[in-house]
């Protein structure tokens, strides 16, 4: 097996990028493989070398000329999902070149390999060829052999796998597994906006069945076709897994990714302590969800205690970001009590109070005494519905994690809007409203919509991206609430300086960060988040806040200092920049 590593962050020493690369391989065979294939760039001296006479077309290219051939196709595409096996084809072919490719023309290629064209391409798993799916599918009857799975799938090790198990994809849920995609998506962010090296890296996907029954009756889906695993039966698949990759990765990160509510928090809460974990639903949405709360705040003059908050949809992500309101509350000074009277959650039974029966316990921390609701009416059903709410607290903060398009009507945004005229008279307030749900037809609302109805009032940012929105003769560029701007960052850090957990300091250092690389907390009329043309600045920022304030906490393997830590940042940072090719003879593992 050719070697292709560098060495790995999770080792004593971190060279920067070799300039030199060797290999066994000639021929055909160095062209598959993505990862050392240069495609024309190739010069001379190594086409003759390794044997690609002939292969390749007579011009030599430096890889700017490659990405403008790449542009000029990506462009006379007007599909996404076609885009999408347009890109997938190169990742496939030539790892460098893609991400070249990404870096330079983020704005329009990263919606295509993430979010929102992901979430169809997920949908199409069954019924479209499509490229780049690589990973490790790992079923039941496949947990005796987990440690030489891991080891064959990545023969030169892993810094960081990421792990789904596909029940709860975007706001589409059950996938089965072609939640594989979201896996390689987020991979590719990783790389973009942090540096993480591609070459180590794993997705995963656990085949514990499935609960749709489209793909359970589809003679196509190429998953399991039975009913999902539950109970002790699941738990031992991921004890089983994590038990093998501490063996054969000891050390690397995990990033859970799209788990059902409530096995996503259990499952973090369960293997956090094993090897540094993260949930990007629960802990990345939650952290860019009070980065666009806290920088309203700073740009108005106002305080997050001083806050209403609103939270439609108390699923994963809805929990995860009043769990995270909370401890900011907290962090102010409020007792536990004082924070959870600020955030009032609402999920399909309408506003969750403590005496409703069938509240789900990852929510039942942010139901509301029954007192609180005395004298607000109920629907034909019971409940007590998000107008009703938004009529009777008048919230300063809207929060939409519920995939429920339409959600955000214009009678809500307009009665949150008149209930604040006072206070928006005499404090400065405005309506901050954030439809997080996605993709984009299952967003709560458009920002367009939501700054017509305020009266060009609301302060915006969204799941999915949306175009600038003219208002009064003024365009509003609309901020994304992209977890780009945190996970990225933080799960780069962990792997540069060998953290041995993701503390809660940690992520507390990701969220600060990434509010002083909002330009809406320095000025209410600009947006709410940062254009997606910084993620890569913001990744930078946030990895740094992060590595230092795991030195300060002491769980870091690798530095005992800031100097060190900046340091590992540095060493362990990919480029997308072709290196020199030399060959070496026979079979010999090779080494840079």
């Amino acid at each position: 097996m050719v070697s292709l590593s560098q060495v790995s962050p999770h080792q004593d020493a971190q060279p920067p990028d070799p300039p030199v690369r060797f290999t066994a391989l000639r021929g055909p065979a160095l062209l598959a493989q993505p990862a050392l294939n240069k495609d024309t760039a190739f010069s001379p001296d190594e086409r003759h070398a390794l044997e690609l006479d002939g292969l390749l077309p007579a011009a030599v290219e430096t890889i700017e000329q490659q990405v403008r051939r790449v542009w000029d196709g990506f462009q006379r595409l007007g599909d996404p999902l076609a885009r999408f096996l347009y890109v997938s084809g190169l990742r496939q072919r030539n790892l460098t070149l893609f991400h070249h490719f990404l870096q330079q023309h983020i704005d329009a290629v990263l919606p295509v390999v993430y979010t929102p064209t992901v979430g169809a391409v997920i949908e199409a798993f069954s019924h479209t060829d499509l490229p780049g799916a690589q990973g490790l599918y790992l079923t039941p009857e496949l947990l005796p052999q987990l440690p030489g799975l891991l080891r064959r799938a990545a023969p030169d090790g892993v810094d960081l796998l990421l792990v789904t198990d596909s029940e709860g994809i975007l706001g589409i849920g059950d996938q089965g597994i072609g939640g594989i995609h979201i896996c390689q998506g987020k991979l590719a962010v990783y790389t973009l906006c942090a540096g993480l090296n591609p070459e180590r890296v794993l997705a995963v996907t656990l085949d514990v069945g499935t609960d749709r029954p489209s793909l359970l009756s589809d003679p196509l889906y190429p998953g399991l076709r039975q009913r999902r695993l539950r109970g002790q039966a699941y738990d031992a698949v991921l004890d089983s897994f994590v038990a093998a990759v501490d063996a054969v990765f000891p050390g690397a990160f995990l990033h859970w990714e799209d788990f059902g509510s409530p096995q996503a928090r259990q499952v973090l809460d369960r293997y956090r302590q094993r090897l540094p974990s993260f949930n990007d639903d629960i802990q990345g949405t939650s952290v860019v969800a009070a980065a666009a709360v806290l920088a309203a705040c700073r740009g108005q003059g106002v305080r997050l205690e001083d806050q209403r908050l609103v939270i439609f949809g108390a699923g994963t992500a809805g929990c995860g970001i009043a769990k995270r309101l909370l401890r900011l509350l907290q962090a102010r000074g409020l007792s536990l009590e004082e924070a959870r009277s600020r955030i009032w959650a609402i999920d399909r039974q309408g506003l969750l109070l403590e005496n409703q029966e069938a509240i789900p316990p990852v929510a039942r921390p942010y139901a509301r005494p029954a007192g609180d609701a005395a004298g607000f009416d109920t629907d034909a059903e019971g409940r007590i519905d998000l107008l009703e709410v938004v009529r009777r607290v008048r919230p300063t903060v809207l929060i939409g994690t519920s995939a429920v398009a339409g959600a955000f009507n214009q009678e809500v945004v307009e009665t949150m809007t008149a209930g604040l005229g006072e206070e928006r008279t005499s404090g400065g307030r405005r309506p901050v409203i954030l439809p997080l749900s996605n993709p984009t037809v299952l967003a709560e609302a458009t920002p367009a919509d939501l700054i017509a109805w305020s009266g060009g009032q609301a302060l915006v940012a969204s799941g999915s991206p949306f175009a600038p929105v003219r208002h009064q003769g003024r365009e509003r560029p609309i901020g994304q609430c992209n977890n780009c701007f945190v996970f990225p960052g933080l799960g780069f850090a962990c792997v540069a300086i060998g953290a041995t957990t993701v503390s809660e300091a940690m992520i507390d250092a990701a969220l600060a960060a990434l509010v002083e690389q909002i330009p809406a907390s320095r000025d209410p009329e600009r947006p709410l988040m940062p254009p997606m043309a910084h993620s890569q600045a913001v990744g930078a920022a946030v990895a740094e806040a992060v590595a230092l304030a795991a030195v300060q906490e002491g769980v870091a393997r690798l530095a005992t200092t800031a100097e060190e830590a900046r340091a590992c940042l540095q060493r362990a940072r990919w480029h997308p920049s072709y290196r020199s090719i030399h060959p070496i003879m026979g079979a010999a593992t090779a080494t840079p």
